[in-house]
């Protein structure tokens, strides 16, 4: 009797033993749940769940035009579905975007017709700290973004076009802002800085604007290694690592393609792999069950293009490259730190010319992530053999009593 009423323990005992294996049991102080608003289901303009949300709510918006002008003043995330459907257009009425409280998230929206009768923007952001602004087309605006006496904010994986002067303006003593992977074309003016020196731009494309930059007085244009690519420098890389010999506009280390960053989802963890190319390229394909990335590139008939790809050595361990089925002109790869670097050569075709590229990948992402399973696999076992163990006992004392 008391066997069977040790029983319980024993087994709860082993399943807090077994959870504890897999998790740590850690304890917070109570806060308030961030809320999650959505747009229209549940507000029927973007402003009515701004207005309606508290610090640390998301709003979700669902792809559509929303002709408003927004006042964002509380440290909210404002996430549409998708950029390429999920408009906010202001209207020629003034900013589209009007960011006034720090902690500020804006992703997945194409952000247009900031302007009106004075000099408005897409998003102006205005004394603000830590703000963030990432896949999101901002066009047709006066300025595409405008920050005013602002600082450690990162606007990365932009698109900022076509705006009727500069595609980012920033002035009255901004620092420490950090801009990288954009796509800057086609303004009258791609940058436009002044007295905010302690800026820092790289990996960013600059296209076809009419003054590429303005800076007074000059910013950082690179990461201490990479600089920009500029459509306007016409410059060499002899040693055939994909950054120019030479300094251009103040950049140190200009690119001598387009970056493009891609993520790749290996196992559990999410790495990245950057380009650099002078092709543009279109359908990036990973697969990750042979360990294989494929994408096209395209150039002017007969002329000489490039990729260098980079890539962390956690993932990848070796680059294998065939342009149709075939070996390159040329293939380089090296290692510099953590990264691993690979660079080929390639003669543009009249048609777009499929890149594969084999990954020498590890076996194992991360063995000693299963330890814990394995080990809550094994204790749950063992309790249920005990389980049947006891039922098997008391049947047989039942018998012989």
């Amino acid at each position: 009797m008391m066997y069977k009423m040790q029983f319980p323990k024993i087994v709860l005992i082993i399943i807090i033993t077994s959870t504890l294996a897999v998790n740590e049991i850690r304890f917070y102080p109570v806060e308030a749940i961030p809320d999650i608003k959505k747009v229209p289901e549940e507000y029927p303009t973007i402003q009515a769940a701004i207005n309606a949300a508290s610090p640390g709510d998301t709003i979700i918006v669902t792809h559509g035009t929303y002709n408003e002008n927004l006042l964002v003043n509380k440290s909210i995330s404002i996430i549409g579905e998708n950029p390429a459907t999920t408009i906010i257009d202001g209207g020629q009425r003034g900013n589209a975007i009007n960011v006034v409280s720090s902690g500020v998230v804006i992703s997945g929206f194409t952000i247009q017709n900031g302007t009106g009768g004075l000099p408005y923007s897409g998003i102006s952001v205005s004394g603000c700290n830590f703000v963030v602004i990432n896949n999101t087309v901002l066009r047709e605006n006066y300025y595409g973004l405008q920050l005013t006496n602002s600082n450690n904010s990162q606007i990365f994986n932009n698109v900022i076009m076509n705006n009727m002067y500069a595609g980012i303006y920033i002035h009255d003593r901004c620092s420490n802002n950090a801009f990288f992977e954009n796509t800057i074309k086609n303004n009258i003016v791609g940058v436009w800085s002044s007295n905010s020196p302690s800026n820092v731009f790289y990996h960013n494309n600059f296209i076809n604007n009419t003054n590429q930059l303005q800076a007074f007085p000059p910013m950082i244009l690179d990461n201490g290694s990479e600089g920009n690519y500029w459509s306007d420098c016409i410059g060499s890389d002899i040693d055939l690592d994909g950054v120019g010999d030479a300094p251009f506009a103040g950049d140190r280390y200009p690119l001598m393609g387009m970056f493009v960053n891609f993520t790749l989802r290996y196992g559990s963890q999410i790495y990245f792999l950057s380009i650099i190319c002078n092709s543009t390229i279109s359908n990036f394909h990973f697969d990750r069950s042979n360990g294989k990335i494929s994408f096209d590139v395209l150039g002017s008939k007969d002329t000489v293009g490039f990729c260098r790809m980079a890539s962390p050595l956690t993932i990848i361990k070796n680059y294998t490259v065939y342009i149709n089925d075939k070996v390159p002109i040329y293939i380089g790869n090296w290692t510099v730190s953590n990264y691993i670097y690979g660079y080929f050569l390639y003669l543009h075709e009249s048609e777009p010319q499929r890149v594969t590229v084999m990954l020498d990948l590890p076996k194992n992402e991360n063995p000693q992530s299963l330890f814990p399973i394995l080990v809550a696999t094994l204790l749950i076992v063992t309790a249920l053999t005990i389980i049947i163990l006891i039922k098997r006992k008391g049947k047989l004392d039942k018998n012989l009593s």
